[in-house]
């Protein structure tokens, strides 16, 4: 077991523009990441609160994810799974988790760079415990907004299976991932609304090569799907009495969907190009457009340019839609995931995308 180390700092004052350190914890076993339990998410929005919570959010994340060897699952799975139950980070997620790569230096607004929409839960369990924090984070207020400073180093090491897809498949994406100095959580009014992999990249650091064989998904000799970390069961709790009728929900709109080239669009390779990326073809990537999908097919949307046709099978895919955005629900609120839009029967109360911050 790693040496816990003892870090002491002080924070400095909170106002605009002054970078905070934060402590770093190493080696911790409990899932109790917080640091003060009288903060709260929903006490103030002013721009002091926003410096404290996000202060205690990086020392948190510190503590749930140090330095390993970039190939130890099982230290990823742990980081995973604290990261999943860290409460305050937790609460401080929109409900739409933009991600993506900084384009330029000192930009930071999520909405202006290309980026994936994602569950905070799929995001924060999925794609942030691909990283371990490898100094003290920092906290600091830029265009309006507070900023994370998460230094980070990329478990390019893992098994294929562990990541949330085959970043490989762009070799400039997956250099972007090992090269990333930082992740940076952007946060406005109590909320983090995105996260970006830093512009600023060590090229000095060695890379681990792989090769794409053009398969999204796979399965193992012992006929297990992979990436498993893309599975449900992987994403939710045990004890989660939703998780097989969504994943019945799920692979009965998926087979439908694929009849309609619907993964042509919403795959990793982004080939509509579009700048606000949607996935379909995982289960638990597709849980951030499980709403947006029954709008999209009623309002013959989808697919574009003017939906389907034949008013028969609009119909049916539509109520696959429906039975996946619902059993989505169920399963996100027995975790105790915010849920601002339910399907309900044949009636659907909808949420819209809106990325203005």
């Amino acid at each position: 077991m790693l040496k816990r180390l003892k870090l002491r700092s002080q924070l400095l004052l909170f106002f605009a523009g002054i970078v905070l350190p934060v402590a770093l914890f190493i080696g911790c076993s409990s899932n109790n990441l917080s640091t003060n339990s009288n903060l709260s998410v929903n006490s103030d929005s002013s721009s002091n609160s926003d410096m404290a919570i996000a202060t205690e959010i990086a020392q948190g994340i510190a503590k749930a994810c140090p330095v390993t060897d970039l190939g130890d699952e099982k230290a990823q799975q742990q980081c995973a799974e604290k990261l999943a139950n860290f409460d305050l980070l937790h609460k401080s997620m929109s409900e739409d988790m933009l991600w993506g790569q900084q384009r330029e230096p000192n930009h930071y607004n999520p909405t202006e760079h290309e980026t994936t929409v994602f569950n905070p839960l799929v995001w924060r369990r999925t794609y942030l415990s691909t990283f371990v924090i490898n100094d003290e984070p920092k906290v600091e207020e830029q265009e309006g907004f507070t900023i994370i400073h998460l230094p980070v180093m990329f478990r390019k090491k893992l098994d294929m299976g562990a990541f949330p897809y085959p970043f490989w498949h762009s070799p400039k994406k997956w250099d972007a991932y090992q090269q990333a100095t930082e992740v940076l959580l952007v946060m406005k009014e109590g909320k983090i609304k995105g996260a970006l992999r830093s512009y600023q990249k060590d090229q000095e650091r060695p890379l681990v090569e792989r090769e794409w064989d053009g398969q999204w998904m796979w399965e193992e000799k012992d006929g297990k799907q992979e990436p498993r970390v893309t599975l449900y069961t992987n994403l939710f709790s045990e004890r989660n009495p939703h998780v097989k009728t969504l994943d019945a929900a799920y692979r009965a709109f998926e087979v439908e969907m694929r009849q309609h080239a619907c993964m042509v669009c919403h795959s990793p390779d982004n080939s509509n190009e579009m700048k606000q990326l949607l996935l379909l073809n995982y289960p638990n990537q597709a849980l951030a457009l499980r709403h947006e999908n029954v709008t999209q097919i009623a309002d013959k949307l989808m697919p574009p340019p003017v939906g389907i046709a034949d008013d028969e099978e609009r119909q049916n895919l539509l109520e696959l839609a429906k039975a996946f955005a619902e059993a989505g629900d169920q399963a996100l609120a027995y975790e105790g995931e915010q849920i601002t839009a339910t399907a309900n029967g044949n009636k659907l109360s909808l949420k819209p995308f809106n990325f203005a911050f």
